[in-house]
């Protein structure tokens, strides 16, 4: 099935609203009547470009992660006093700050592409509910980009007319936030109302599910403001009637959960996931888009990895050679104790087992100069007593091996198999190339099997071990929660295995929901890779029903919040168990990293609360104006009356 890719250039002027006309996209008049209108290919064709921004840009790298998911309960930073304690601990907010910037620039550029959809919807010939299907995408995305620009930002200016050469302006106007939100909302019901349940030529459009899964998401955060709709009644009841009239009518919105949360984030399903209510496409690696370099690309996966490079000694690969886990060289994200207390509440939840990567295995590789087998030195790696002392390994161990649990069938380029992984079994005879797997191959069952144990290097064990029971496994082995200090905060050095080391807290638990292993997904340098994103799946609306519920009283939180636990394999709640604290811990399980933490404390007023229970480093520098990012600096600079716009308070 194909997938939506730019088939026309944004232009990116230096202020945020300057983009392109119809007429630019086509500067020889292809598709253009001599009475000025234009084709429908062509529209079609423009529309495209709203949504160039979510992979390319938005859910390309980690600008908008640490604006949604950095500086709240559920991370810290692993390294601290790195360049991300601005985000993750709110000590040195700057207002040039780059990452707030590409999300607010590439926002802006992408309503203006909406605007150009919607405004030049008049103008088009050829069927009326093609062109309407064609406006109603646009009006579903820019109600997506002005809810993260409002969340983020606060009252920004609403712009709901193309900016072309006509019309156009360098004085900034603050709207309010119930305007925009105003406009959000009727955005989006108009995107219920037109868009159809699905679309024939290109999987990755927003449809009916799209947008009705986005309207509840208006709701609940625009219920932070204590907004009410046209018709009176609160955002917060609006948010739960929305979110349980799309779960109570399956039919009408076509939305799917996949019965095992192993499913969700499995590698198989990534392409076209059914659970999926709106995405940001990758490109596939056979298509012309990707041979000619033009290709998207994610590299979301590699904020959360840990320093691999630490543990060669041990097996594990490093930096571009990582073909399994991909590069490791951009640790933002930790755990934080919190959100391992979440997991670790019910060791039959499934969820961190298929959200987190925390056994490391190496590969064996089939050339580069020689044959790596199975048990060849150059993978399978004896444990010494020199090695034994360095990792704080039991000297019971000495002598034990630790081999590898990927193969890496082909590592030519010219090899359609390139890339290709695949899983040897336990005692190296045979192995099991990834396409004939079940999939997620990164998540061994959990906690890991001493028997399997000799496959991986290092183990990061959410239960807490006795130092009996580490010694069963031939590797290295560290319990998660000694990788934070007696007030629940990330160890900056430790004690093990020598005094002040740094070794052991190199290593944890890394996010795995944007992290698909093998040829199909590789991209640049093992760097990126060509991944769909889920930018929101229909547990969020579970949730969000959920949520409304408790703040309500309504009496039924339990049961939308039981619907995730059952598929998870966790036990059960009451609805007496379900307040609002509740409610945190169940997102956190459901959707850490996806891109909702940020949002979450914001609309609930938690961060204060929240931050000095979970996460004391950000507690001590954040205050009550960290609730709106700054206005960018370059923005500013661009405008007749930056004076009269105005800086948000705090910066």
């Amino acid at each position: 099935m194909k997938k939506i890719y730019s088939l026309v250039l944004l232009v990116a002027g230096v202020f945020s609203w300057g983009s392109c006309s119809l007429d630019e996209v086509n500067p020889n008049n292809s598709g253009q009547f001599s009475d000025g209108s234009y084709t429908l290919e062509t529209y079609k064709a423009f529309t495209n470009s709203c949504y160039t921004a979510l992979i390319n840009n938005i859910y390309q790298s980690s600008d908008y992660l640490v604006c949604t998911e950095a500086g709240t309960d559920i991370w810290e930073e692993p390294k601290s006093g790195s360049s991300y304690q601005r985000y993750h601990s709110y000590n040195g907010m700057k207002t040039d700050d780059s990452y707030y910037y590409k999300v607010w620039q590439y926002s802006y550029l992408c309503i203006n592409s909406c605007n150009i959809v919607i405004d030049g919807a008049e103008n088009v010939t050829g069927d009326e509910t093609e062109i309407n299907e064609c406006v109603a995408q646009a009006r579903c995305l820019r109600a997506y980009y002005y809810m993260n620009l409002v969340e983020q930002f606060g009252n920004v200016d609403l712009q709901l007319k193309a900016a072309d050469s006509e019309n156009i302006s360098f004085d900034a106007h603050r709207s309010t936030v119930p305007e925009i939100y105003a406009a959000i909302i009727e955005d989006l019901k108009f995107a219920v109302e037109n868009l159809p349940v699905s679309f024939s030529d290109y999987y990755s459009r927003v449809t009916k599910k799209s947008a009705m899964g986005l309207l509840a998401r208006a709701y609940i955060n625009g219920a932070g403001y204590d907004l009410k709709d046209t018709d009176g009644v609160s955002f917060l009841e609006k948010a739960y009637d929305t979110a349980t009239t799309m779960i109570n009518n399956k039919a009408i919105y076509e939305w799917y959960m996949h019965p095992a949360f192993a499913d969700v984030f499995n590698e198989n399903n990534n392409r076209n996931n059914e659970e999926a209510l709106f995405i940001a496409a990758g490109a596939e690696r056979n298509s012309d888009a990707y041979t000619n370099g033009n290709y998207s690309q994610s590299e979301m996966f590699r904020h959360f990895l840990p320093s691999l490079g630490t543990y060669t000694d041990l097996g594990l690969v490093d930096k571009t050679s990582n073909f399994v886990y991909g590069r490791p060289n951009s640790n933002i994200f930790l755990p934080s104790k919190y959100l391992m207390d979440c997991f670790a509440a019910d060791m039959n939840d499934s969820r961190f087992r298929y959200s987190f990567i925390s056994a490391y295995s190496s590969y064996s590789i089939p050339a580069w100069g020689a044959t790596y087998e199975y048990g060849g030195s150059a993978c399978a790696k004896e444990i010494t007593s020199t090695l034994a002392t360095k990792f704080g390994i039991p000297a019971s161990n000495i002598g034990k091996k630790v081999y590898p649990h990927f193969n890496l069938e082909s590592n030519s380029t010219a090899d359609a198999n390139y890339c290709q992984l695949a899983i040897w079994n336990a005692d190296g005879t045979a192995k099991t190339t990834q396409d004939k797997t079940d999939g997620n191959i990164l998540h061994p069952a959990m906690p890991l099997d001493p028997a399997e144990a000799h496959q991986y290097a290092v183990y990061c064990s959410l239960k807490t071990l006795t130092e009996e029971e580490k010694a069963q496994y031939p590797g290295l082995v560290l319990n998660v929660f000694d990788l934070y200090d007696e007030n629940g905060t990330a160890r900056a050095t430790y004690d093990k295995p020598s005094a002040a080391s740094a070794l052991w807290l190199s290593i944890y638990p890394a996010l795995s929901k944007f992290n698909m292993p093998g040829n199909k997904f590789v991209g640049r340098d093992v760097q990126r890779k060509t991944v769909d994103v889920m930018i929101m799946r229909m547990a969020e609306v579970y949730l969000i029903a959920a949520e409304a519920s408790v703040r309500l009283n309504k009496g039924d939180a339990a049961k939308y919040i039981n619907v995730l636990r059952t598929r998870a394999g966790a036990g059960t709640v009451s609805e007496s168990q379900v307040d609002l604290n509740y409610i945190f811990d169940e997102y956190a399980r459901e959707l850490c990293g996806e891109c909702a933490r940020w949002y979450l404390l914001k609309r609930n007023a938690a961060f204060e609360t929240r931050l000095a229970a979970y996460n004391k480093r950000a507690a001590e520098h954040f205050k009550k104006e960290f609730y709106l990012r700054p206005i960018p600096t370059k923005y500013l600079d661009a405008i007749n009356n930056p004076a009269e716009f105005g800086q948000n308070a705090g910066y």
